[in-house]
Protein backbone atom coordinates (compact mmCIF):
# COMPACT_ATOMS: atom_id res chain seq x y z
CA UNK A 1 0.00 0.00 0.00
CA UNK A 2 1.10 3.41 -0.79
CA UNK A 3 1.41 6.23 1.63
CA UNK A 4 -1.42 8.13 -0.10
CA UNK A 5 -3.81 5.19 0.28
CA UNK A 6 -3.02 4.93 3.98
CA UNK A 7 -3.60 8.68 4.51
CA UNK A 8 -6.90 8.60 2.59
CA UNK A 9 -8.01 5.59 4.63
CA UNK A 10 -7.12 7.33 7.90
CA UNK A 11 -8.88 10.52 6.85
CA UNK A 12 -11.97 8.53 5.84
CA UNK A 13 -12.02 6.68 9.17
CA UNK A 14 -11.51 9.97 11.05
CA UNK A 15 -14.31 11.61 9.04
CA UNK A 16 -16.68 8.72 9.78
CA UNK A 17 -15.79 8.79 13.49
CA UNK A 18 -16.10 12.61 13.57
CA UNK A 19 -19.48 12.63 11.79
CA UNK A 20 -20.78 9.82 13.97
CA UNK A 21 -19.67 11.65 17.11
CA UNK A 22 -21.23 14.90 15.89
CA UNK A 23 -24.50 13.13 15.05
CA UNK A 24 -24.61 11.35 18.43
CA UNK A 25 -23.89 14.57 20.36
CA UNK A 26 -26.51 16.45 18.36
CA UNK A 27 -29.17 13.80 19.07
CA UNK A 28 -28.24 13.78 22.73
CA UNK A 29 -28.46 17.59 22.92
CA UNK A 30 -31.82 17.64 21.13
CA UNK A 31 -33.14 14.99 23.51
CA UNK A 32 -31.93 16.97 26.52
CA UNK A 33 -33.43 20.16 25.13
CA UNK A 34 -36.79 18.44 24.61
CA UNK A 35 -36.67 17.22 28.22
CA UNK A 36 -36.01 20.75 29.47
CA UNK A 37 -38.79 22.24 27.34
CA UNK A 38 -41.23 19.55 28.47
CA UNK A 39 -40.33 20.16 32.12
CA UNK A 40 -40.78 23.93 31.70
CA UNK A 41 -44.19 23.36 30.07
CA UNK A 42 -45.18 21.06 32.92
CA UNK A 43 -44.14 23.67 35.49
CA UNK A 44 -46.00 26.42 33.63
CA UNK A 45 -49.07 24.24 33.27
CA UNK A 46 -49.19 23.50 36.98
CA UNK A 47 -48.86 27.21 37.75
CA UNK A 48 -51.49 28.29 35.22
CA UNK A 49 -54.04 25.56 35.98
CA UNK A 50 -55.51 27.24 39.08
CA UNK A 51 -55.66 30.59 37.30
CA UNK A 52 -57.31 29.00 34.31
CA UNK A 53 -59.86 27.23 36.49
CA UNK A 54 -60.61 30.52 38.22
CA UNK A 55 -61.14 32.10 34.78
CA UNK A 56 -63.73 29.44 33.96
CA UNK A 57 -65.46 30.18 37.26
CA UNK A 58 -65.51 33.90 36.54
CA UNK A 59 -66.86 33.37 33.03
CA UNK A 60 -69.60 31.14 34.45
CA UNK A 61 -70.46 33.88 36.93
CA UNK A 62 -70.48 36.47 34.13
CA UNK A 63 -72.90 34.35 32.12
CA UNK A 64 -75.16 33.84 35.10
CA UNK A 65 -75.13 37.57 35.91
CA UNK A 66 -76.09 38.64 32.36
CA UNK A 67 -78.90 36.09 32.17
CA UNK A 68 -82.06 38.25 31.79
CA UNK A 69 -83.88 36.74 34.78
CA UNK A 70 -80.86 37.18 37.02
CA UNK A 71 -80.26 40.67 35.74
CA UNK A 72 -83.84 41.71 36.45
CA UNK A 73 -83.77 40.27 39.96
CA UNK A 74 -80.50 41.98 40.77
CA UNK A 75 -81.31 45.32 39.13
CA UNK A 76 -84.89 46.22 40.06
CA UNK A 77 -86.61 48.95 38.00
CA UNK A 78 -87.57 51.12 40.95
CA UNK A 79 -89.15 54.31 39.69
CA UNK A 80 -87.22 54.33 36.39
CA UNK A 81 -88.93 54.72 33.03
CA UNK A 82 -88.47 52.15 30.27
CA UNK A 83 -85.74 54.26 28.65
CA UNK A 84 -83.89 54.74 31.94
CA UNK A 85 -84.22 51.12 32.98
CA UNK A 86 -83.11 49.91 29.54
CA UNK A 87 -80.02 52.12 29.69
CA UNK A 88 -79.35 50.95 33.24
CA UNK A 89 -79.59 47.26 32.27
CA UNK A 90 -77.36 47.76 29.22
CA UNK A 91 -74.76 49.51 31.37
CA UNK A 92 -74.91 46.66 33.85
CA UNK A 93 -74.27 44.09 31.10
CA UNK A 94 -71.45 46.17 29.64
CA UNK A 95 -69.81 46.58 33.05
CA UNK A 96 -70.03 42.86 33.79
CA UNK A 97 -68.47 42.04 30.44
CA UNK A 98 -65.70 44.63 30.68
CA UNK A 99 -64.87 43.50 34.21
CA UNK A 100 -64.18 40.00 32.84
CA UNK A 101 -62.45 40.82 29.54
CA UNK A 102 -59.12 39.47 30.75
CA UNK A 103 -60.57 35.98 31.16
CA UNK A 104 -60.39 35.44 27.40
CA UNK A 105 -56.65 34.82 27.82
CA UNK A 106 -57.31 31.59 29.73
CA UNK A 107 -60.27 30.10 27.84
CA UNK A 108 -60.65 28.87 24.28
CA UNK A 109 -61.52 31.29 21.52
CA UNK A 110 -64.66 29.26 20.78
CA UNK A 111 -65.88 29.73 24.35
CA UNK A 112 -65.04 33.44 24.30
CA UNK A 113 -67.02 33.82 21.07
CA UNK A 114 -69.97 32.05 22.73
CA UNK A 115 -69.72 34.45 25.69
CA UNK A 116 -69.72 37.45 23.35
CA UNK A 117 -72.66 35.99 21.45
CA UNK A 118 -74.57 35.49 24.72
CA UNK A 119 -73.94 39.10 25.66
CA UNK A 120 -75.06 40.33 22.23
CA UNK A 121 -78.19 38.17 22.22
CA UNK A 122 -79.12 39.29 25.72
CA UNK A 123 -78.68 42.91 24.65
CA UNK A 124 -80.83 42.20 21.60
CA UNK A 125 -83.64 40.89 23.81
CA UNK A 126 -83.42 44.03 25.95
CA UNK A 127 -83.50 46.26 22.85
CA UNK A 128 -86.48 44.44 21.37
CA UNK A 129 -88.39 44.57 24.63
CA UNK A 130 -87.65 48.27 25.13
CA UNK A 131 -88.51 49.03 21.50
CA UNK A 132 -91.96 47.56 21.93
CA UNK A 133 -92.81 49.95 24.78
CA UNK A 134 -93.09 53.69 25.15
CA UNK A 135 -89.92 55.30 26.53
CA UNK A 136 -91.80 56.99 29.34
CA UNK A 137 -93.69 53.85 30.46
CA UNK A 138 -92.80 52.43 33.87
CA UNK A 139 -89.69 50.26 34.02
CA UNK A 140 -91.72 47.43 35.48
CA UNK A 141 -93.37 47.01 32.08
CA UNK A 142 -89.94 46.52 30.53
CA UNK A 143 -89.08 43.90 33.15
CA UNK A 144 -92.34 42.07 32.40
CA UNK A 145 -91.74 42.20 28.65
CA UNK A 146 -88.19 40.89 29.03
CA UNK A 147 -89.44 37.99 31.15
CA UNK A 148 -92.15 37.20 28.58
CA UNK A 149 -89.57 37.13 25.80
CA UNK A 150 -87.09 34.95 27.67
CA UNK A 151 -89.74 32.43 28.68
CA UNK A 152 -90.63 31.90 25.04
CA UNK A 153 -87.00 31.23 24.03
CA UNK A 154 -86.09 27.57 24.02
CA UNK A 155 -82.32 27.86 24.49
CA UNK A 156 -80.99 31.04 25.95
CA UNK A 157 -77.60 32.12 24.58
CA UNK A 158 -76.19 32.04 28.10
CA UNK A 159 -77.24 28.40 28.38
CA UNK A 160 -75.36 27.54 25.19
CA UNK A 161 -72.23 29.31 26.40
CA UNK A 162 -72.48 27.63 29.82
CA UNK A 163 -72.83 24.22 28.16
CA UNK A 164 -69.67 24.87 26.14
CA UNK A 165 -67.89 26.04 29.30
CA UNK A 166 -68.87 22.85 31.17
CA UNK A 167 -67.69 20.74 28.24
CA UNK A 168 -64.32 22.50 28.13
CA UNK A 169 -63.76 22.16 31.85
CA UNK A 170 -64.58 18.43 31.71
CA UNK A 171 -62.12 17.94 28.86
CA UNK A 172 -59.33 19.79 30.65
CA UNK A 173 -59.78 18.60 34.23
Amino acid sequence: MSFLTVVIGMVAVAAVVGLTSYWMLRLSNEKELKKIVLEKKREASSAVAPIRLQAYERVALLLERIRPESLLLREMPGDRTVAQYHAFLMTSIRNEFEHNLSQQVYISSALWEAVKRAREETAKVLHLAAGSLADDAPGTQLASRILEMTVSVKNEPTDEALALLHQEVKELY
